[in-house]
């Protein structure tokens, strides 16, 4: 049915494991390994990106999440994965829009702010953003079991990659184990057949990045 180019990163393993995970017939692609392949189809090298057979583009992780799931043509599974109403709907999008930005330009600003030896304030407000969107989650979780509603959808799988993934090399145990929900939620999410075996909690750093000057 086609190729799925994705990198090994964070933003490409909801895909992956996703295409896998519904049986459908698409091929992936590890776009660092066939590079010039990747670059010659997509010249802006938009990871991950999407080649139909039939000569059917189509980049950015949020459309091809709900393409996927369209693919499957199970009508259940996608009232599963995105809601049954339009609000639940909109409340997924809202939050993979908000975990694909926020969430993740909050976590690479921390990480820049350690790598060019920022002062303390400027390290102190990107942290101070990063764990806002942290605090968010834990708001949403305040009122439903998972980000949506008391059931996962795949706001909730791909929001758990990012999450663990970021945790892993950013926002240490120090600063993550204070959102006791946070971390029951995404305990449950990882374990889901989906993503079993693909994120490693054991792997989280103990403490959060410092300042080199504070090492």
């Amino acid at each position: 049915m086609g190729t799925l180019y994705a990198s090994e990163t964070v933003i490409g393993m909801l895909p992956r494991t996703l295409i896998e995970w519904l049986k459908i017939d698409i091929e992936p692609v590890n776009t660092s390994k066939k590079n010039e392949e990747f670059k010659n189809l997509f010249p802006l090298e938009k990871s991950p990106a999407f080649l139909g057979s039939h000569g059917f583009e189509l980049t950015e992780v949020m459309a091809i999440l709900y393409y996927l799931v369209r693919l499957k043509d199970d009508a259940e599974l996608e009232k599963t994965f995105y809601g049954v109403t339009l609000e639940e709907r909109s409340q997924v999008i809202r939050i993979l829009s908000f975990t694909n930005q926020e969430i993740t330009s909050s976590t690479v600003a921390l990480v820049t702010a350690t790598e060019t030896n920022a002062n303390q304030e400027e390290y102190e407000d990107k942290l101070s953003k990063c764990l806002a969107c942290f605090a968010f989650l834990k708001q949403l979780l305040a009122q439903h079991e998972f980000l949506v509603k008391d059931q996962a959808t795949v706001a909730d799988s791909y929001t758990a990659t990012i999450c663990a993934t970021l945790s892993g090399f950013a926002l240490g145990k120090d600063k993550f184990d204070s959102f006791t929900t946070l971390n029951k939620w995404l305990s449950v999410v990882l374990q889901h057949s989906v993503l079993k075996g693909n994120a490693d909690t054991a792997a989280f750093l103990e403490k959060t990045i410092p300042l080199p000057s504070a090492k």
